[in-house]
């Protein structure tokens, strides 16, 4: 456990000295946020001021978005699945700090020292979530900022809740991306399975769109998707969107993780024992 402290911290010091990094992790979320979440307004497609129609029509628009989105706004739909989909990235991009620690050589000085493997691994996992932690807090704030519009009555516990569920799925997704990395021999690799991996993740859930408006064969693909039962388990606690089956989402979200991250270790001790 010593061990795995003393490599948390030096994960952690490494990032908050790379001020830069952290800028540029946060424009691609900020760009879906700021550019794509509010320039789609579905109020616009109709002419709310025509007399005698305008009421009408919007109240029509009004329960029909309601009962799509689970919330008045599509900006705070798809704000709260950026949440989900921003800590899909950045699990990926812990494992781009593996490849660079191998070819520096930082990780082969830490192969002859005498610390358990398993914290070498335990540790990068353990960056990367408190990373996704500091990050999904500032992207929430600025989602608040841009008019996010959360539950009414919502409480500490939701929050925490939500924040809860997005490190449990980071922790999985951190753990096969970390365990690529240890395999791999370039970043180029890396990066290649990372858009292999995340983009068909994310428009192949419910992040950007409801699974009732995808095509049944979509649909089915949804389903087993973790990012969907994830997203659809923080917009239950931060919009107050029902969700089909509490215990079904997080009961599949949690076997994910688990057998990630059981997965994961036992082939990057396997790899770190063939680099010595």
């Amino acid at each position: 456990m010593g061990a795995t402290l003393v490599l948390l911290r030096r994960e952690i010091k490494k990032w908050v000295g790379r001020r830069p990094v952290f800028v540029m992790s946060m424009i691609t979320p900020l760009i879906w946020l700021a550019l794509f979440g509010k320039s789609l307004n579905l109020y616009s497609m109709f002419n709310l001021e025509q007399p005698g129609f305008a009421e009408l029509i919007q109240r029509i628009v009004e329960q029909r978005v309601l009962e799509l989105f689970g919330t008045l706004d599509y900006f705070t739909y798809l704000a709260s699945g950026m949440l989900v989909v921003f800590a899909l990235f950045q699990s990926a991009f812990g494992g781009v700090g593996i490849v660079f620690d191998k070819r520096l050589g930082y990780m082969t000085r830490l192969l002859v020292s005498p610390i358990p493997r398993a914290s070498i691994f335990i540790a990068k996992i353990m960056g990367t979530l408190f990373r996704i932690s500091v990050l999904s807090v500032v992207l929430f704030a600025a989602a608040l900022a841009l008019g996010f519009q959360v539950k009414q009555g919502i409480t500490l516990l939701d929050l925490a809740a939500a924040g809860a569920v997005i490190l449990l799925l980071s922790l999985g997704l951190a753990s096969i991306y970390a365990t690529m990395a240890f395999y791999a021999n370039n970043h180029e690799v890396l990066f290649a399975a990372m858009n292999l991996i995340n983009l068909p993740l994310m428009f192949t859930s419910s992040a950007i769109f409801p699974r009732e408006q995808m095509p049944s064969w979509l649909r089915a693909i949804a389903a087993v998707n973790p990012i969907t039962h994830a997203a659809d388990l923080v917009r239950y606690h931060l919009i107050g969107r029902p969700v089909n089956s509490y215990m079904h989402s997080l009961g599949l979200l949690a076997a994910f993780s688990l057998i990630l991250f059981l997965a994961g270790m036992a082939l990057s001790l396997r790899s770190l024992k063939e680099s010595r």
